[in-house]
C-alpha cells in the first residue's frame, strides 16, 4: 500500500462502498472519502455534567476539578455508522519514528496530534548522535509513505552505500571483511543507503506533517485508556484524548514505563565517544564507512558529505565515566593513539569542542509493547546498540507499518458497518513487527561482541602473557572469525536491507541511476590491491613525529614534507645533483647516501628502489615487521608504513596519503545541523 496525500478531514462519510487505499499511479479524486466542514458535530466527546468536561477543536480537554488525576469519565455519542468519525492518533514524541508515523497516517486523511517535550533538541539525542545513517530499507519505507519526502531526504544526504564499507583491523588498517550494500539494494529494488543529518531528516519530516499537527514542549507524563477512548496528560497539566496513543518518545519512555511497568535499559558495556571533524580521507571516492576492530574497543568511522567525517569510538568500561573538562581528545588518543592512520588522524582533526561521550543502552527484548489503545514504537519499543545501524531504520519501518495496519482496520470496519477495534489492529501491527526487530535486535548486540572481543594476535589480552602478541601469530579466532563473517554477512544485508520490502505494499521496487555505483566496485570487494591503487590522493614523506596538515596550503604549514610527484622519478640523496632531473629530495643525514632511493609510481601503487647506498634503506610496514630493501630491486611502499633512509631515525618518514581536493559529494556548503550541538 502506498500512502497518497490527502486533505485532513476531521470526519468522512461513506457513499455506498468502502474506504480504498489508493495507490501512486491513482488519483485521490478515487477516495471515496468527504470532508464535513464541522468537525465538532461528527468528533467531539460529550460531558457527563455540562461544564464538567470540554474539548475543543484540537481535542484539548480541560476539567473543572484540577485536583482529579484525569478528568472525569465522558462517553462516546454512538453515532450513525455511516458518520463515523476518523480515528485520532495521539502520538507522544517527535523523533523520527514519530513524525514518520504521523505523517503517514496525516497522508490518508487520518487525525493526528505529535506531542514532543523538545523538538529543537530531538529529545537530546540530536547531540550526542549527529548525523544518521538511513539504509536501504528505512529509504523505501519512506518512499512507500510519502515519496516527495523521500526524495528530499536522499537528495540531501550523503550515499555511503555505492562504495566499499566493512571491518578493517585498528592497528594495521588492513581490510578484514568488506561489506556490498549496493547489490542487496539494486537487487531489491530499493534506494541505497545515505547519512544525513539527524537535524535536518527532523526538519524535513516535521515540515512535512505540519506545525499545526506539532505540539512543541509538550511532554507527556502519564495516560488513561478507559477502553473507548485514551487521555493523556501533558506536564504542564494539559489533557488530551484520541483513539489510539503511540509511545514513540525513545528508550527512557514515559508511556512504556506506565504501560509495562518500570525497568532500567540495559548497559551495553560500554561508553561511545563521538565527534565531527573537517577531514577527507584519502579514499573517500572508494570507501563509505570503515569500523577498526580492536580488543575491548573499536572505532568506527563514516564520510557525512560536506567535506565532514564523523566518528564513534567505543571503550568497554563500567557506566558512569566522565573526563575532565577538555580531556575528552586527551584520553581518546591514549585509547587509540597507537592504531593505524584511519583512526589517529581522525581524531587529531577533531575540535575538542566536538566531542562528545555517552553510555551505550538497550533494551532486553519483549514479545509484547500493545496493551488495549496504546502501544510503542522504534525505541521505546525496542532501543538497540547502534552497531548496525538499524535503530532508527526501525522506527521508520514501525511507523509505516503501524499507519498500514489502522488504515487497513479503518476501511474494513467501514465496509463491515462495524467501529474499529484499535486493540486488535495494534496487535497485528506488533505481530508484523516482532520477528524481524527482534532479530536485528539481536544481530546489534552480536556485533558488540565481536567488535570488541576481536584479537588481531595470539596473546592479545592475555595479561603477563601479552607479549606472545610481538611473535605476529595470527588468533585462530580472527581466522575463523573472518571465514564466517564473509560467508554470513552478504546473507544477513540482504534481508536486513530487503527483508521488509514486501511489506511495502504498492511500492514499485525501482532504483535511481544517481545511486549508481562504480563498475569497478565488484572488483574492490574482491581485491585489495585494485582498491589501493584506486584511490586517488597525494602521497608525502613525513618526517617521523611530525603531523600531517589535514586541509589548507602544506607549504604554508612550514613543515618540511616531501611530496611524491606522479609522472616523475622522485630521488632521495643528501646532494642536489649537477644534473637535476626529476624530483629531488635532499637529506643532510650521514645516514644518507649521495644518490640514496629513487620512488617511482606504477599504475596507481607506489615503489622505491634502493641504488645500493652503504648504510640501505629500512621499511617498517604496517604489521611491524622491519626489514632492509633489496639493492636495485623495485619493492612496493604502502600508506601508513616507516621508511628509514639508513640506520637509526636520523632519516625516518612515514609514508602518508592526502586528499588534495574534495570530491562532488563534499564540495557543498554545511547543512544545518551537521555540527554536533554542544549544551
Amino acid at each position: 500500500m502506498s500512502f497518497v496525500a490527502v486533505p485532513r478531514p476531521s470526519s468522512v462519510s461513506f457513499t455506498g462502498q468502502a474506504l480504498d487505499c489508493v495507490p501512486c499511479h491513482k488519483g485521490v479524486s478515487s477516495l471515496s472519502i468527504q470532508a464535513d466542514k464541522s468537525r465538532s458535530s461528527l468528533h467531539k466527546r460529550l460531558a457527563v455534567e455540562t461544564n464538567v468536561v470540554t474539548r475543543n477543536d484540537a481535542g484539548v480537554v480541560s476539567a473543572s476539578k484540577p485536583e482529579e488525576k484525569f478528568p472525569v469519565e465522558v462517553k462516546e455519542e454512538n453515532f450513525p455508522q455511516s458518520q463515523q468519525q476518523v480515528p485520532r492518533l495521539l502520538i507522544a514524541g517527535g523523533g523520527i519514528g514519530g513524525l514518520v508515523l504521523a505523517l503517514a497516517a496525516k497522508n490518508q486523511g487520518l487525525d493526528v496530534k505529535v506531542f514532543e517535550r523538545d523538538l529543537s533538541a530531538i529529545r537530546g539525542e540530536g547531540q550526542y548522535r549527529g548525523p544518521i545513517q538511513i539504509q536501504s530499507n528505512a529509504l523505501a519505507a519512506l518512499e512507500a509513505v510519502d515519496s516527495a519526502v523521500a526524495d528530499e531526504i536522499m537528495e540531501t544526504g550523503c550515499i555511503t552505500g555505492d562504495r566499499v564499507n566493512g571491518l578493517v583491523d585498528g592497528l594495521t588498517g588492513t581490510w578484514y571483511s568488506k561489506f556490498d550494500t549496493f547489490t542487496p539494494a539494486a537487487e531489491n529494488g530499493l534506494p541505497v543507503t545515505r547519512v544525513i543529518s539527524r537535524m535536518k531528516l527532523q526538519e524535513i519530516l516535521a515540515r512535512a506533517v505540519g506545525p499545526e499537527l506539532i505540539e512543541n514542549n509538550a511532554n507527556v507524563v502519564e495516560f488513561k485508556d478507559d477502553g473507548s477512548k485514551v487521555t493523556v496528560k501533558l506536564e504542564d497539566g494539559r489533557y488530551y484524548e484520541g483513539d489510539v496513543l503511540i509511545g514513540a518518545d525513545g528508550i527512557r519512555s514515559k508511556v512504556r514505563e506506565q504501560l509495562l511497568g518500570f525497568q532500567e535499559p540495559t548497559y551495553s558495556g560500554y561508553t561511545c565517544y563521538t565527534g565531527i571533524a573537517d577531514f577527507i580521507p584519502p579514499d573517500i571516492d572508494t570507501v563509505g564507512y570503515r569500523v577498526f576492530l580492536g580488543h575491548r574497543q573499536y572505532f568506527v568511522s563514516s564520510d557525512v558529505g560536506y567535506g565532514k567525517m564523523q566518528w564513534y569510538g567505543f571503550f568497554k568500561e563500567p557506566a558512569g565515566g566522565t573526563d575532565p573538562p577538555g580531556k575528552r581528545k586527551e584520553r581518546l588518543l591514549k585509547l587509540f593513539g597507537d592504531w593505524c592512520d584511519g583512526v589517529v588522524d581522525l581524531l587529531l582533526a577533531t575540535p575538542e569542542e566536538q566531542i562528545l561521550r555517552r553510555d551505550i543502552y538497550d533494551r532486553v527484548p519483549i514479545l509484547n509493547w500493545s496493551k488495549g489503545r496504546v502501544t510503542l514504537l522504534g525505541d521505546a519499543a525496542h532501543a538497540m546498540q547502534p552497531n548496525m545501524g538499524q535503530g532508527g531504520c526501525m522506527a521508520i519501518e514501525d511507523g509505516y507499518q503501524l499507519a498500514l495496519e489502522i488504515i487497513k482496520a479503518f476501511k474494513e470496519s467501514a465496509n463491515e458497518n462495524k467501529f474499529v477495534d484499535f486493540s486488535r489492529v495494534l496487535q497485528s501491527y506488533e505481530s508484523q513487527r516482532r520477528l524481524r526487530v527482534g532479530a536485528i535486535h539481536g544481530m546489534a548486540r552480536m556485533a558488540a561482541v565481536m567488535a570488541t572481543t576481536y584479537k588481531p594476535y595470539l596473546g592479545v589480552g592475555l595479561g603477563p602473557l601479552s607479549f606472545i602478541k610481538k611473535l605476529r601469530i595470527p588468533h585462530p579466532g580472527r581466522v575463523f572469525g573472518r571465514f564466517f563473517v564473509n560467508i554470513a554477512m552478504p546473507v544477513m544485508l540482504s534481508w536486513v536491507l530487503g527483508g521488509n520490502s514486501a511489506a511495502l505494499e504498492g511500492r514499485t521496487p525501482s532504483c535511481r541511476l544517481t545511486d549508481k555505483a562504480s563498475d569497478k566496485l565488484p572488483e574492490w570487494l574482491r581485491n585489495d590491491d585494485a582498491l589501493e591503487r584506486a584511490t586517488s590522493a597525494e602521497w608525502y614523506l613525513v618526517p617521523d613525529g611530525e603531523q600531517m596538515p589535514f586541509q589548507g596550503d602544506i607549504t604554508a604549514s612550514g613543515k618540511k614534507l616531501f611530496r611524491l610527484e606522479q609522472g616523475l622519478s622522485n630521488i632521495i640523496g643528501r646532494r642536489m645533483p649537477a644534473n637535476k632531473e626529476g624530483n629531488v629530495f635532499v637529506i643532510d643525514s650521514s645516514q644518507v647516501a649521495d644518490k640514496h632511493a629513487e620512488i617511482t609510481f606504477v599504475n596507481g601503487a607506489v615503489f622505491l628502489t634502493d641504488f645500493g647506498s652503504g648504510k640501505g634503506t629500512w621499511i617498517t610496514n604496517v604489521n611491524g615487521g622491519r626489514y632492509k630493501a633489496p639493492h636495485h630491486v623495485p619493492v612496493r611502499l604502502h600508506a601508513g608504513e616507516l621508511l628509514e633512509f639508513g640506520e637509526g631515525k636520523e632519516a625516518a618518514f612515514g609514508i602518508k596519503q592526502r586528499k588534495e581536493s574534495m570530491p562532488s559529494v563534499a564540495r557543498s556548503k554545511t547543512p544545518p545541523g551537521m555540527a554536533l550541538a554542544v549544551t
